[in-house]
């Protein structure tokens, strides 16, 4: 599954300019430049789980950096928050995998960011279990995944 999305850079000004430690994105966002991310559902066979694989390039079509990553609309302001950063992934303090890592497309071989799907079925078999039902699990699997995922990328 993939499809192409708009999404735009928050300037540096509003992420300076906060009254009271809120970032005001619609401002950040109004003069922005347009930023072009292809994104991807992959089924791990590894993990055996959907992996979310994306790439976001500039007007110009160089692809942005993990700093230049984080300040795009595609993420939520607080999904990162006390991880560790390096220049190509960000980490969980106690985690020995990467939450946001570089790496391959399986399917096109092209360079991409993903979320690695490493905690995503405890994860996902965790919120199943607290639904109690396991009427279609390929149908409540997927739209565990979207709800976990969609705690950081904004789908």
């Amino acid at each position: 599954m993939s499809r192409s999305t708009v999404q735009a850079r928050l300037t540096h000004s509003a992420l300076e300019q906060t009254t009271d430690g809120e970032i005001d994105e619609a401002a950040g966002y109004a003069d922005s430049e347009v930023l072009i991310c292809q994104q991807y559902v992959v089924y791990s066979a590894t993990f055996q789980v959907p992996t979310f694989y994306f790439t976001i390039h500039d007007s110009q079509g160089a692809p942005l950096s993990l700093d230049e990553l984080l300040s795009t609309s595609l993420f939520h302001r607080f999904g990162f928050k006390g991880l560790e950063k390096s220049g190509s992934a960000l980490t969980l303090p106690t985690s020995s995998f990467p939450l946001l890592s570089q790496g391959d497309h399986p399917t096109l071989n092209t360079p991409c960011w993903y979320l690695h799907p490493c905690e995503t079925a405890p994860a996902v078999e965790e919120l199943l279990k607290e639904k109690g039902k396991v009427r279609e699990r390929v149908v409540n699997v997927i739209e565990t995944w979207m709800l976990i995922v969609g705690n950081v990328i904004g789908l």
